[in-house]
């Protein structure tokens, strides 16, 4: 396996480092004060970023980061900013990267969440519900409060539960990603399916690399509910066809 120097000298340079980055937890609520970000997460020699989920309460954030069975055993809980961190370990060309994947352990149920969340991130993710439109809805005010404290980082919107059939936000409603220049995949975190592509995207935009690969899958629960083939092609063929679509004019999603 030939390992790219630049694509390893990008990535260790881009590294964070949760033992010694300090992060400011004040809010307009609530007095100005700062610790460490996760003190007693371990020491680790491979480049690691910071990955902020965010996203409606109930639309699989806990429920996607959980199928990563190792990020699940050595997750650790902050309870002064309220999340649970997830260190989700991916093998590559370049070698082993690590995501400590912020989830919110459904503090955005009560209002938004505070600036220490967002900030020293590096990543990001913002997810939407595909059953539930006011999910959708709202991405926008997720992108607007993640760009606030997070400048110029990575991001991609993953559409998730496309597995119910039910659906109520269809590929060609979603436009969101293409006026904001972000990249967008439809994901069932239930069924695994799609599961590695935002880590890989993230990987690629970090590293400076877009021929960085896995060279190995992560292990995965087993998945709770199935996604056929043929409705994974329909899928890849909706989203195909979404992409060739004029974007509207206006700032408001339809929903026919």
């Amino acid at each position: 396996m030939v390992i790219n120097p630049r694509c390893i000298s990008i990535l260790v340079s881009r590294r964070y480092t949760p033992q010694h980055q300090q992060i400011n937890t004040s809010s307009s609520s609530s007095p100005s004060h700062t610790l460490m970000a996760l003190p007693n997460q371990q020491t680790v020699d491979y480049p690691s970023f910071k990955l902020v989920i965010v996203g409606d309460g109930g639309t699989g954030k806990t429920t996607f980061v959980k199928r990563h069975l190792t990020g699940e055993f050595e997750k650790k809980y902050e309870p002064t900013i309220g999340v649970e961190v997830h260190p989700l370990d991916f093998f590559t060309n370049c070698g082993k990267i690590r995501f400590y994947c912020w989830d919110t352990a459904g503090q955005e149920k009560f209002g938004g969440l505070r600036d220490g969340y967002y900030i020293h991130g590096q990543c990001a993710i913002i997810m939407f519900d595909v059953t539930a439109r006011l999910t959708y809805k709202n991405v926008p005010t997720w992108h607007r409060d993640l760009c606030r404290v997070c400048e110029n980082i990575p991001i991609v919107l993953c559409g998730n539960k496309v597995d119910v059939k039910n659906r109520q936000v269809k590929a060609k409603q979603v436009t969101f990603h293409r006026k904001k220049n972000l990249q967008y995949y439809e994901i069932s975190a239930k069924s695994n399916y799609n599961f590695e592509k935002p880590f890989l995207y993230l990987a690629r935009k970090l590293a400076g690399d877009p021929n960085l690969h896995f060279v190995e899958s992560p292990a995965l629960a087993p998945p709770e509910v199935q996604i056929d083939l043929a409705a994974q092609q329909q899928h890849e063929a909706e989203l195909a066809q979404a992409a060739n679509q004029p974007l509207p004019d206006d700032d408001d999603d339809t929903f026919e």
